[in-house]
C-alpha cells in the first residue's frame, strides 16, 4: 500500500503547525509506517484545482499580493498530481483550534479537502486535533466537527507513554527533508502533554486529550538531535500548556532540558506557552540563560476581570498576572544582538467567555494600560473571539451567549487596544532606528515585502521594496502599523 500524508496545518492551545512552523503531527504519523510517506500540503491541492480552472496561475504575482494558499505546495503541478493518482491511503491532519492571523499561510479544513479530493479515488483517513472538539480558523464561529461518512476512516493518533512515542518521533523526523524551504522553517518539539492543573480553563480542549505527562531530557534532546542532522536550525519547545510547569516545576530537570538542547547550538531556541502562577526568578533565569534571544513566554491570561477568571477556572488572577509580567520584564528585558529583548511576555486575551459583560472590556483595557502605564514591556497582545468546542465547559454551559451579546462591543474595543496601546508599546519595544537582524522575507504585497525574524512570535515587518523571497536581511525601524513595523533594508 503507497501512503502520504496531507497537511492541512494544526493551531492548539498547545502546539502550531502552521507554516513557517513545522508541527509534530506529520512527523509522528509518518513515523507510524516502516516507509516515510510521501508529504503533501493542503496548498498542493489548490495548486491542482488553480492549475487545472486557472492554467496561468501565478503564486506570486511581480505587481500584485502573492497568493499564501498555495505559496506551501511541496511540488510541481504534474508530480502532484501523479502522487494522488497513485495513492492508496492518504492520512489528513487537520485541526485549528486556537485561530489566529497567518502571514503565509492557509490552514484547510475538511470540507476544503474533502472537495478538493472528490476526483482522486484514494481512501481518505483523518487524524489531528479535529478529533477532539472539532476544528475552526475563524474566532466566534462553530467548529466544524468532522463526519464519519466523509472519511473511510477517523483515526486518532493515540501512544501512552513518551518512551512508547520516541521510535515514532525519531523515524518520522525523515518527513521535514520533503517539506519546502525546511532551512527557514521553525520546528515544534513535545515537552509534555496534559494540563497540569487540577481542572483546566472552561475553553481548552488541551484536558480532553490526555492526561499530564513530561516528556524525559534525554528523549528530547534525541529527537532534536536527530532533526539537526537532518538540516534544521530552528526549534521551539512547545506542545505543552505551559513550558515553565516542566516537570512540575523542577529547575534541576528543566535546567538539564534546556542545557541539552542548547549544547546542540541551534540558531533559534524559543519557548511557547506559559502558566503565570509558574513564572518565578529562578525558572526564568533558566529561560534567559539558553534560549537566543528575541524569546515570548505566552501567558494565558485571558481575561483581566475577576469574575471572568473565577466563572472560566482562568489562570491566574490579576495580581499574580503582573508580577508574572514584571519578572519577566526584570529579567528578561535585555536587548540581544539580533535586535530582539532576550524573552518577554505575550498576553492573551479571549473574548466570549462565560460571566463577559461590556465591564469586562473596560476592565481588559485598564489593565493593559497600567502596563504600558508602568513601563513594563510586552512582545505582543493576542485578542481573540473564544470558540466553544463540544467536550469543553463553555461549551456545555455557554455556548456562544456571551459572544453574541457582546459582539457589537468587540471591534471598536480591538481597535481601541492596538492604536492606544500596541502602537506605543511597539514604539518602546523598538524604537525608530532599532537594527533588527536575519529577518526572512516571506511575503509581497504590491511593492512591499513583509518578513519576520524566524522565531516563536516575531514581530511583523514591512520594508518599501520588493525583495527575493526566503532570503534574509538586517532591517533598521523607520515607523510603525498595526501590530508591525515599517523598516528600510540596511544589508
Amino acid at each position: 500500500m503507497t501512503r502520504a500524508i496531507l497537511d492541512c496545518y494544526t493551531d492548539e492551545p498547545a502546539g502550531l503547525g502552521v507554516p513557517p512552523f513545522v508541527g509534530v503531527w506529520p512527523r509522528y504519523v509518518a513515523g507510524l509506517y516502516e516507509e516515510t510517506p510521501t508529504y503533501l500540503t493542503i496548498d498542493d491541492l489548490r495548486l491542482v484545482r488553480y492549475v487545472e480552472s486557472v492554467p496561468r496561475v501565478v503564486i506570486d504575482p511581480p505587481a500584485g499580493r502573492t497568493h499564501i494558499e498555495v505559496l506551501n505546495h511541496t511540488r510541481r503541478y504534474e508530480e502532484i498530481r501523479r502522487v494522488l493518482e497513485n495513492t492508496d491511503e492518504l492520512v489528513l491532519i487537520i485541526g485549528v483550534q486556537t485561530p489566529g492571523k497567518y502571514l503565509s499561510a492557509r490552514p484547510g479544513t475538511p470540507r476544503e479537502a474533502r472537495k478538493l479530493l472528490e476526483s482522486f479515488p484514494v481512501r481518505k483517513v483523518l487524524t489531528g486535533p479535529a478529533l477532539t472538539g472539532g476544528t475552526q480558523f475563524r474566532g466566534g464561529s462553530r467548529p466544524q466537527v468532522p463526519q464519519a461518512e466523509d472519511f473511510e476512516e477517523l483515526r486518532p493518533f493515540l501512544f501512552e507513554t513518551y518512551e512508547e512515542l520516541q521510535p515514532y518521533a525519531l523515524k518520522g523526523a525523515r518527513l521535514i527533508s520533503q517539506m519546502p524551504r525546511i532551512e527557514n522553517r521553525i520546528v515544534e518539539i513535545e515537552t509534555g502533554r496534559g494540563c497540569p492543573r487540577q481542572k483546566g480553563c472552561s475553553f481548552c480542549t488541551e484536558p480532553l486529550k490526555h492526561t499530564v505527562q513530561w516528556r524525559r531530557a534525554d528523549l528530547v534532546v534525541e529527537e532534536v538531535k536527530t532533526l539537526t542532522a537532518l538540516g534544521t536550525k530552528a526549534f521551539r519547545l512547545g506542545k505543552q500548556s505551559c513550558i515553565f510547569s516542566y516537570e512540575g516545576g523542577d529547575t534541576r530537570k528543566l535546567e538539564a532540558l534546556l542545557a541539552g538542547v542548547a549544547a546542540l547550538q541551534p540558531t533559534v531556541l524559543h519557548l511557547d506557552n506559559a502558566n503565570p502562577q509558574m513564572i518565578d526568578e529562578r525558572r526564568t533565569e533558566l529561560f534567559v540563560k539558553y534560549l537566543t534571544p528575541g524569546s515570548t513566554a505566552a501567558m494565558g491570561i485571558e481575561s483581566f476581570d475577576p469574575e471572568v477568571t473565577q466563572a472560566n477556572n482562568l489562570n491566574c488572577p490579576y495580581d499574580l498576572a503582573f508580577e508574572a509580567i514584571q519578572t519577566v520584564n526584570r529579567i528578561g528585558g535585555l536587548r540581544g544582538e539580533n535586535g530582539c529583548h532576550a524573552l518577554l511576555p505575550g498576553i492573551n486575551i479571549l473574548l466570549g467567555l462565560a460571566g463577559e459583560t461590556e465591564q469586562t472590556l473596560e476592565k481588559n483595557f485598564a489593565a493593559l494600560k497600567r502596563i504600558l502605564d508602568e513601563g513594563l514591556l510586552i512582545r505582543r497582545i493576542n485578542i481573540r473571539r473564544v470558540v466553544p468546542f463540544p467536550g469543553t465547559v463553555l461549551y456545555e454551559e455557554v455556548g456562544q451567549k456571551c459572544l453574541r451579546k457582546n459582539q457589537r462591543y468587540y471591534t471598536a474595543w480591538i481597535e481601541k487596544v492596538r492604536q492606544e496601546i500596541d502602537i506605543p508599546m511597539l514604539q518602546r519595544l523598538f524604537p525608530v532606528g532599532t537594527v533588527l537582524k536575519d529577518l526572512c522575507s516571506e511575503v509581497h504585497n504590491g511593492t512591499s515585502t513583509f518578513m519576520r525574524q524566524i522565531g516563536s512570535y516575531p514581530i511583523v515587518v514591512a520594508v518599501h521594496e520588493r525583495l527575493p523571497l526566503n532570503a534574509f536581511f538586517h532591517v533598521r525601524v523607520t515607523g510603525y502599523m498595526r501590530r508591525s513595523l515599517i523598516a528600510e533594508r540596511v544589508l
